[in-house]
């Protein structure tokens, strides 16, 4: 924010400057004064604060552009081969001695003829599947983040985040948040997450998440994540990484 604050006002000085300098330069010369040096330096500060600020901006631009231009593509999600389940091959069974057998009665369907009527092969349960593809560090199951009394705010897959006020789809990779469509947006710096073009923003030690500069925010007790003045309470569906929770206090807080 002091950044911007500074921009503006070298904005604002530049402008300044350049229009009272060239109303000072066409004042004097439509009275014949001749050329004025206050009005001429006027201009020439005003001009060069201007360029230095359009020069910064193109800087700036440039700058994240190449960055984002330089981050990996996503890789399209591999689905998981499903190894072949070998089925159990079944006993063999000794061979019976030939015997004549007499002809068939009619029986009770389900009912034995006798001993030697009853199958003794025995039965094999199939083994669970296993699934191929590399271990994710992240559990796939779905988790919500709700704001009580409002409904979901965040959903959580794994490596991905969707913020759903705005349907902005987030992915963890590595140390970096990864906004779809833009690039890098925060950094992960071991507790701590900050902004990819800024300083640090929040820091998460034992159960509590702190604003880096402006102490103690909010609390993490159970599946709930408390503000320190109880304005807003958020609950989670199932367990987050540290990393996720890095990355929903900054979606959720944004910032400052």
């Amino acid at each position: 924010m002091r950044k911007r604050y500074f921009h503006w006002i070298i904005v604002v000085f530049g402008l300044f400057c350049t229009i009272y300098g060239i109303y000072l330069l066409v004042y004097h010369a439509s009275h014949g004064n001749g050329l004025s040096v206050p009005a001429l330096a006027l201009l020439i500060a005003g001009s060069v604060a201007l360029i230095f600020v359009i020069s910064l901006a193109l800087y700036t631009y440039f700058s994240r552009k190449k960055i984002s231009d330089s981050a990996p593509a996503p890789k399209p999600a591999e689905p998981e081969a499903e190894k072949p389940v070998e089925e159990p091959k079944p006993e063999p069974k000794p061979e019976p001695k030939p015997e004549p057998k007499p002809q068939p009665e009619k029986r009770i369907v389900g009912e034995p003829k006798d001993d030697t009527d009853i199958d003794d092969t025995p039965v094999y349960e199939d083994s669970p599947r296993s699934s191929g593809g590399y271990s994710s560090p992240y559990s796939y199951s779905t988790v919500y983040v709700k704001q009580v009394g409002y409904g979901p705010v965040l959903r959580i897959e794994g490596n991905r985040i969707v913020d759903m006020r705005s349907n902005t789809y987030y992915r963890i990779e590595g140390d970096r948040l990864m906004q779809e469509g833009y690039g890098i947006r925060y950094e992960i710096r071991g507790n701590a997450i900050r902004d990819a073009f800024g300083g640090f923003l929040y820091e998460y030690n034992g159960s509590s998440i702190n604003k880096t500069f402006g102490g103690h925010y909010a609390s993490v007790s159970g599946n709930y994540i408390t503000v320190y003045d109880l304005s807003m309470k958020y609950e989670m569906t199932g367990d987050l990484s540290k990393k996720q929770i890095l990355a929903v206090a900054v979606l959720l807080f944004g910032r400052y």
